[in-house]
């Protein structure tokens, strides 16, 4: 890992699950302004009066290196103009709908060497008030993940890491339908197995790589089940701090819905249909798993 201070950074949860389509050059784009609004604002003197106002944040040349590299400044360049045009879409409780571009305006000054972009003041809420419901991850790991689906996974597992399932494995669950509409790919990859692999597959293996390498502090295995529309996907994470009895735990709880899934299958021939709403009621509350196998073996 860099031998660097580490900086964690944080935004609202609603933030992390929101809808929309950065590169990787813009989103280390997008991290590199978060860190400086938190600090100016969280940290620094800039506070709201009488409510939030647009924000001004300061770059150095030399950050635009980081988002990118020494050989690609340009690049960092020309993300931070598509990222004035890129929007984010949030959707909430209460049928909140809140669509919004992140920055205003972004500008180079030769006299004073720097770089500044204008954060929305309406975006402002998802980073500084944070209150319960937030995302904390590093910044050294997910600005040198390669992929922006590494990216967009590693924020979503951070967002899970502490939320402990029945099954004693900290994990969330998603529709690929959810998938794809946060990250923009309804038209995109319209073969599953494709959009699997290079999508979900593509994460998986770069994080558990640099898990491997010691560089990055979680990764996640995933369960795909259902197929088409129906699909859906069983994620677990796992990091430096848990055991290996709770991977065990999971392989058991694993093993028993596939048990429940076989033994329906063969009572149930004539109504494929129940069963498969049965199966995926459990792959959404494995609490209920014990009670089921408990009665068909009864």
């Amino acid at each position: 890992m860099s031998e660097k201070k580490d900086v964690t950074l944080c935004h609202a949860n609603v933030l992390t699950e929101s809808r929309y389509n950065f590169n990787r050059i813009e989103k280390n784009c997008l991290y590199k302004i978060i860190e400086q609004v938190r600090r100016d604002y969280v940290e620094g003197t800039a506070k709201a009066n009488g409510g939030f106002q647009n924000m001004h944040v300061t770059m150095q040349p030399n950050v635009l290196e980081e988002i990118a590299d020494r050989a690609h400044r340009k690049q960092a360049e020309a993300a931070l103009i598509s990222l004035r045009k890129r929007d984010i879409e949030i959707r909430g409780e209460e049928d909140l709908w809140f669509n919004s571009g992140f920055i205003n305006w972004c500008e180079y000054d030769p006299k004073a060497k720097v770089y500044r972009v204008e954060v929305s003041y309406r975006i402002m809420p998802y980073l500084v008030e944070l209150a319960k419901c937030y995302t904390a991850y590093s910044l050294t790991i997910a600005i040198t993940l390669k992929s922006v689906y590494s990216q967009r996974f590693y924020e979503l597992c951070c967002q899970y890491r502490n939320r402990i399932e029945n099954d004693g494995l900290a994990g969330f669950h998603k529709t690929q339908q959810q998938l794809r509409e946060m990250f923009c790919l309804e038209d995109k990859y319209p073969d599953c197995y494709d959009f699997n692999k290079r999508v979900i597959k593509k994460a998986q293996d770069e994080l558990k790589a640099t898990y491997d390498k010691g560089q990055c502090d979680l990764y996640f295995d995933v369960y795909i089940k259902g197929r088409g529309t129906e699909m859906c996907y069983d994620f677990k994470i796992y990091t430096r701090e848990q055991s290996d009895r709770q991977k065990e735990v999971f392989e058991d709880v694993r093993k028993k819905w596939l048990y429940i899934q076989n033994r329906m299958t063969a009572i149930y021939k004539r109504d494929p249909k129940f069963v498969q709403g049965v199966m995926k009621t459990l792959d959404f509350k494995p609490n209920l798993i014990d009670p089921v196998l408990a009665k068909l073996q009864k």
